[in-house]
Formats: structure tokens, C-alpha cells, sequence
């Protein structure tokens, strides 16, 4: 008789190959099934973890078979999902979240990497899987530790951001296995607000680094956290922390690999440039560079902070640097498209503020195959086929993209002005005409003044200009002429 939580291929598979496929969950009503039906063909046991559903989750997992067990949520992600996998009696531990899914033509491959059995006591094998996040800003791969050899000496370290790590005496082997790709919903805008996920995380990670604040890494992971909560110094408050704990020797959790490092540059410049601090942006990425010479999208970050800087050759190289690197194995979460059509984005940026427009729209031409409806890169290469002399192109080129994203200032600001430059400038005016409002930034208005101008009105065009200048004085002055009329 096959036991709970055992699939009917249990007895079929030869010893030394069973997978224990070993869950946490809470909530996951809308997501389980997708994740288990993903997996259950290629294991052979799945066990469940409930931590408090008040939906559906429980019955979903019982439905597929699985053997589910409840353990009261602690806010630790270690301890629950150690209770998980002592769960497991199979030879093998996959870990997966419900929010994830194998996808099937990759799933057969974890047959493979079982297929040779355990390996010799005290040297436990353990295989990183390729899984692939959507997120508000693309899709950014990383390889993590998801199957490995079941061993007591094998378990979940940190209550958030938890890692698998063996205890001391035990050498676990790493063996990276990109074959197998895990599709991770999760990041996704709508889940995570539907989740109120970030809320959740940043609360349990604030706790976790008061219990050890010389965990790097939870540094590191606290700097990413307010990045995306709109915290910049914050962010970079918890970076330099994470730096200079890893670089002193008393991490509690060892230093940042290298991988965890550069996205702590990362984080930096962007905090920085979010902040305004164009220098400071730099200087960190040309510390990362230094530090972390080989990872490309840190490199194209680097290159941001470099045009920021109005430093294009700089910026140019760095933009090289990260394309030289895009056929990299993966290491650590990466960003594909930081090596893709950003860095050529990038790459078309600088070579349009060298003057090299003929270049800049050979490269962007690159971009938009894989960023077809991007509005930067469409931006950017109208102006490079503008500045290689074919106006047309360029119209047509943002005429179609302010179609398809008619609020967007930068394409209508763009449009506006090669109407202008080809002598039509009351056809400027009504490309503008739509981004009027109070809430409008003070460079719309200079457009705008300009096109009037060239169209034959000139008062107008003053009226425009006066409304760019109260809007740079900002609140005081406003404030002012509401005491002055009291």
C-alpha cells in the first residue's frame, strides 16, 4: 500500500533516487495546484506544511495527495521549512514554493541529476536550479540551492532570506544545474500587492537583523527592501552597512558572495541616482566595478550612473563591459535584460550624447528586437534616426509609440520636438497640448513656450514660460502670495 504523501512511482524508483518534494504554505488557494501538478509527475512524495491557511490551501494538497502536516506560524522561515523537510523520506529534497511551477520541459531532467544516488556519508551532493522571477522590472534569473541528498545535517539557516547550509563536519558539494528552470510568480506586482508580501518581509527582516545585526546579508537583503520601498537612504544606509560588515570579518553569516555583493553596488546607485546624488552615484559604482569586475549588470549599471554624470565615453565602455558578459553561466540573481537590451539602451544613450548618432541607431535597432515596445529605447532611437538625417523615420517611429502610450511625456516631449526642428511647430503644440496640467513637470512648459514661439504666438508662448518658472519655485512661492493676500 502506498503510504500518505507517497506517489504511485515510490516503489518503482530504485533506492538512493526518491525525491521528497517539501513545502511550507499559508493562503496558497490560488497558486498550489499550478505548483504541484508541475511536480508531482517527477517526484515520488509530497509533503505539505501548512503554517495557518484560512482558504482553500489545505484541501488543495490533500486533493493531489500530499501528506500535509500543520505547524503554527513563529515568524521564521527556517524553522518551518526544517519541519518540512524532517518530514521527508525520500532520498532527495526538493524544495519548492507554491507560488513557483518546474517547467515541463524542464521537469524531467531532475530524474538525471538524482539518477547516479546518494553520494558517500559526509560529502552530500546538492544542485542550484535555475529560477526565473517575473518582476515590475523584467525577468531576472538565479540559481538556488532547491534539490540536495537527505541528510540530517543538511537544514534551513535565518528566520527570513533563509539559506541551505550544512552543519559543521559535513561537506556539502554545489553543483550548479541550470537545466532545471522554476517559474516564480511571486515578484510580480499584483502578487505582491495582493500579498502585501513586501510589507510582511520587511517587518520579519527588521526583527531578524535587531536578533543579529552582523548578518551581512540580511544587510544586504534590508538595503534591497527599502529600495523598492522608496526608502533611498535607507537603502543606502542598510548597502554600506552590508559592505562594510562583510569587509571586517565579523559577518556573522560570512561575507557577501560575490554575486550578493555586486547587487549591493547595485542597489547604491540606484538609491543614489533616486536621491539626486548623481557623484555619489558613481563613486559607488566604481567601487562595484572594482570590487566585482565580472558582473555585467552591475557594469550597466554603472553606466546609468555614468550618463547621469554626463561621463558617455565612461558610460559607453561600462555599457560594453555588461554586453561582453551576457553569455555568462549564472551566478546569483541576474537580471537578463541588464545584459540585453539595457546595456544596448544604454550603449545607444552614449553614443547619441558623443554625437554618433549612426551608431546609436545601429545599436538600438538591436534593443527593440527584444524590447519591441519599450519607450525609452523607441525615444532613443527616433533621435539617433533623426540625427542620421531621416526625420521620417523618426516621426513615424514616435508618432506609433505615443499612440501606444499616449501619457508618456518623454515620447510626446520627443515628437514635439522633431515636429519643431522639421518647421512644424503647431503641430509641436498640439502633441503637447494633452501633458498640460497642474501637475505637469517645468520642462513641458519650456517645450512648450518654444513651439509657441515658433508658431506666430508669442504671448502664449510668455504665458508658458512664467508657468515653467512658478513651477521650478515650487511651494514658497506659493506660499508666499497666500500669506500676502491674508
Amino acid at each position: 500500500m502506498v503510504s500518505r504523501g507517497r506517489t504511485g512511482t515510490w516503489n518503482a524508483t530504485p533506492d538512493g533516487q526518491r525525491i521528497s518534494l517539501c513545502m511550507i504554505v499559508r493562503d496558497e488557494a490560488g497558486m498550489l495546484a499550478r505548483c504541484l501538478e508541475s511536480a508531482i509527475p517527477w517526484v515520488d512524495e509530497v509533503v505539505v506544511v501548512d503554517t495557518g491557511s484560512t482558504d482553500g490551501t489545505v484541501a488543495i494538497a490533500q486533493s493531489r495527495g500530499a501528506h500535509v502536516e500543520h505547524f503554527p506560524w513563529c515568524d521564521d522561515f527556517a524553522r518551518a521549512r526544517n519541519v518540512a523537510i524532517g518530514l521527508g523520506t525520500g532520498d532527495w529534497i526538493l524544495v519548492l514554493d507554491a507560488d513557483e511551477a518546474i517547467t515541463a520541459r524542464t521537469a524531467p531532467r531532475l530524474r538525471e541529476l538524482v539518477a547516479d544516488g546518494r553520494g558517500p556519508t559526509g560529502h552530500p551532493r546538492a544542485y542550484t536550479l535555475l529560477v526565473r522571477s517575473e518582476t515590475a522590472l523584467g525577468t531576472t534569473d538565479d540559481m538556488m540551492v532547491r534539490l540536495w541528498e537527505n541528510v540530517p545535517e543538511v537544514r534551513f539557516v535565518g528566520a527570513i532570506h533563509e539559506s541551505v547550509e550544512a552543519r559543521p563536519g559535513t561537506s556539502l558539494r554545489v553543483i550548479p544545474s541550470p537545466s532545471v528552470v522554476i517559474e516564480h510568480l511571486g515578484y510580480r506586482p499584483d502578487v505582491m500587492d495582493q500579498r502585501q508580501k513586501l510589507r510582511r518581509n520587511t517587518m520579519l527582516l527588521a526583527a531578524a537583523i535587531t536578533s543579529d545585526p552582523d548578518d551581512a546579508y540580511l544587510r544586504y537583503k534590508a538595503a534591497q527592501h527599502a529600495l523598492t520601498d522608496g526608502d533611498f537612504a535607507m537603502a543606502v544606509q542598510e548597502g554600506e552597512s552590508a559592505l562594510r560588515i562583510s569587509a571586517g570579518g565579523g559577518a556573522s553569516r560570512g561575507p557577501l558572495a560575490a554575486p550578493n555583493a555586486a547587487d549591493t553596488y547595485r542597489t547604491l546607485i540606484a538609491a543614489h541616482l533616486s536621491l539626486g546624488d548623481v557623484t555619489a552615484a558613481v563613486a559607488a559604482g566604481d567601487r562595484g566595478a572594482q570590487a566585482c569586475p565580472d558582473h555585467g549588470p552591475l557594469r550597466t549599471q554603472h553606466g546609468l550612473a555614468l550618463l547621469a554624470a554626463q561621463e558617455p565615453a565612461r558610460a559607453l565602455a561600462a555599457f560594453r563591459e555588461a554586453r561582453s558578459r551576457r553569455d555568462a553561466p549564472v551566478v546569483g540573481a541576474i537580471d537578463r535584460s541588464s545584459v540585453g537590451w539595457r546595456a544596448l539602451y544604454g550603449m545607444g544613450e552614449a553614443y547619441l550624447a558623443l554625437d554618433r548618432p549612426a551608431e546609436a541607431r545601429t545599436t538600438l535597432l538591436q534593443a527593440m528586437v527584444d524590447a519591441p515596445d519599450n519607450a525609452l529605447v523607441a525615444r532613443a532611437l527616433a533621435l539617433a534616426e533623426e540625427g542620421s538625417g531621416d526625420a521620417q523615420a523618426a516621426y513615424d517611429r514616435l508618432d506609433g509609440a505615443v499612440r501606444r502610450h499616449p501619457g508618456d511625456i518623454a515620447l510626446r516631449r520627443a515628437l514635439a520636438g522633431v515636429l519643431r526642428r522639421a518647421g512644424e511647430a503647431a503641430e509641436a503644440v498640439r502633441v503637447l497640448a494633452p501633458l498640460i496640467s497642474d501637475t505637469s513637470p517645468p520642462d513641458v512648459y519650456d517645450d512648450l513656450a518654444v513651439a509657441l514661439d515658433e508658431s506666430g504666438q508669442a504671448s502664449d508662448g510668455a504665458n508658458a514660460r512664467e508657468i515653467a518658472h512658478r513651477l521650478r519655485a515650487g511651494p514658497a512661492m506659493g506660499s508666499d502670495q497666500e500669506e500676502s493676500d491674508g
